[in-house]
């Protein structure tokens, strides 16, 4: 899945503007590409770049800034960035590392865009270097803001590569996470924590997804969470099973971005996405 974003410029000089061009033209390949937008047009923007050495660059910005104050912001910059600044920063001269780099993260943390990244494909661990170096920064990032959202999810399911890869997903919504690896374990810890969502795999060691599915949903603590059930099968009979069990969605795997998005859209609409 592609997906071009249009990138927005506050007093970058032309020849920066010429080098910015010429990266995202060499870009064009990626799943994530870059095209540059006209003034008349920044508020369409999904990413601006902001000359920070600037003073009437910044104060023209931040007039603009006032009503779509939504538009993430990279500042472009000779100096030092501030230790530990939270903003994103891209420093002079404009190479093609630097600016892919931070326009990957920005788009990672923003706007969610991990395409490499489908819950339970094959060959999780033979991933491109674009996509090794874009999980490693959305880790990053869920890392340091993990449980910022205050919500918290249980992921069950046997594969290590699934729990990694909802853990990466998840924590870019700033989700707390436990994770169990067969039923029994899931229900310990529904005994024990109170979760704003499950996810649970079908086909699980011991107690299968569907007894696990029945069981959560008996209990006085877990009956009223969403319980989204995960799954390599994908038939009507598998659905309808599923359903009964009181599963609240069935998704089958592999699990694309956008599916779960939803899903997250869906159940948990308070949630406090990183770098909103």
């Amino acid at each position: 899945m592609d997906k071009v974003f249009k990138i927005g410029v506050f007093g970058l000089a032309s020849n920066e503007q010429n080098t910015l061009g010429s990266i995202f033209k060499l870009a064009a390949s990626r799943s994530r590409q870059y095209t540059l937008v006209g003034p008349q047009d920044r508020a369409t923007s999904e990413i601006l770049m902001v000359d920070a050495d600037d003073a009437n660059v910044m104060n023209e910005w931040r007039s603009f800034s006032v009503h779509h104050s939504q538009i993430p912001v990279i500042k472009v910059t000779k100096a030092t960035p501030p230790e530990g600044s939270v903003e994103a920063y891209v420093r002079r001269p404009l190479t093609l590392k630097r600016v892919l780099e931070v326009l990957d993260k920005v788009t990672i943390e923003v706007h969610k865009f991990v395409p490499e990244l489908v819950i339970g494909a094959e060959g999780e661990n033979k991933l491109s270097e674009e996509a090794v170096v874009a999980l490693q920064i959305a880790a990053k990032g869920s890392v340091q803001q993990a449980s910022r959202s205050g919500l918290k999810a249980l992921i069950v399911d046997d594969s290590l590569p699934v729990r990694k890869s909802m853990e990466i997903q998840l924590g870019l919504f700033g989700l707390e996470m436990d994770f169990a690896e067969t039923g029994e374990q899931a229900l310990e810890f529904t005994q024990k924590s109170v979760y704003d969502i499950i996810f649970l795999d079908l086909m699980l060691p011991g107690i299968d997804g569907y007894k696990v599915c029945k069981e959560i949903k008996s209990h006085k603590l877990s009956k009223n969470t969403p319980v989204v059930m995960l799954t390599g099968k994908g038939s009507r009979f598998d659905k309808l099973r599923g359903t009964m069990a009181g599963a609240n969605v069935y998704l089958t795997k592999p699990v694309e971005q956008e599916k779960l998005k939803e899903v997250i859209r869906q159940f948990l609409p308070n949630s406090s996405p990183v770098g909103s």
